[in-house]
């Protein structure tokens, strides 16, 4: 970690009153970058420090979707921490809801690949995309079933998510749900509309990469959806 990186990582550790009287002695931080261009308010956001976060915006406004080097967004930040206030008080202020880093990932991807049920859900009722894609052409879908993640998998349905979006090598959320036995949510996902016979780039179902166990109880669902 770099020195610059360094300060405002203890900074925002320290009490409300050290924060309070070192901002005061030397207010040109507020708008100082690491080397990585992320400011403080992002330190803030990411260490869940919500009365500094409403500090700095109150100075700052146009920092509120501001972007270090590989585009995390306070709003990102705070997701990945996994800081529901400060989640509520950035979007509030009219935060970005489908912003993507570097790596393609919004803020409800990192919910949903971190099992953040809160903040997935007060996303999605906000009106996150739910079917936005990553670097890997995954959605959020994706991310929980890879996690075995049932409550995300019926929250993302019922606000419209598409079970049959493939990923950059084919994989429906129903391969890798299927793949990592997750046999709960690949149920979930055929009740949501799922199919058992998208082929990946290998040429494989997801009942291809099922265990024998699952495989006969995600016929059975599927014949009862058919039905």
């Amino acid at each position: 970690m770099s020195s610059q990186s360094t300060f405002f990582y203890e900074l925002v550790r320290k009490s409300e009153d050290e924060i309070t009287l070192t901002l005061n002695e030397t207010p040109s931080l507020l708008t100082q970058t690491d080397e990585s261009a992320r400011l403080l308010i992002h330190w803030a956001a990411l260490s869940g420090r919500e009365p500094l976060v409403k500090s700095i915006l109150e100075h700052h406004p146009e920092q509120l979707n501001a972007e270090d080097d590989s585009k995390y967004t306070p709003l990102i930040l705070a997701t990945l921490g996994g800081h529901l206030p400060v989640v509520t008080l950035l979007t509030l202020r009219g935060a970005t809801l489908d912003n993507r880093n570097s790596l393609g990932h919004s803020a409800l991807q990192y919910a949903c690949s971190k099992g953040f049920v809160p903040i997935a859900r007060y996303l999605v009722e906000l009106g996150a995309n739910v079917n936005i894609l990553d670097g890997l052409k995954e959605t959020p879908l994706h991310r929980a079933a890879t996690r075995g993640m049932e409550e995300l998998i019926v929250l993302l349905l019922e606000h419209g998510a598409n079970p049959n979006i493939p990923n950059s090598v084919g994989n429906t959320p129903l391969h890798l749900a299927c793949e990592e036995d997750q046999r709960c949510c690949a149920i979930r996902l055929i009740k949501g509309g799922a199919s058992t016979f998208v082929e990946n780039r290998d040429e494989k179902t997801p009942l291809d990469l099922a265990t024998r166990a699952t495989r006969t109880a995600l016929t059975n669902a599927a014949e009862e959806v058919a039905s």
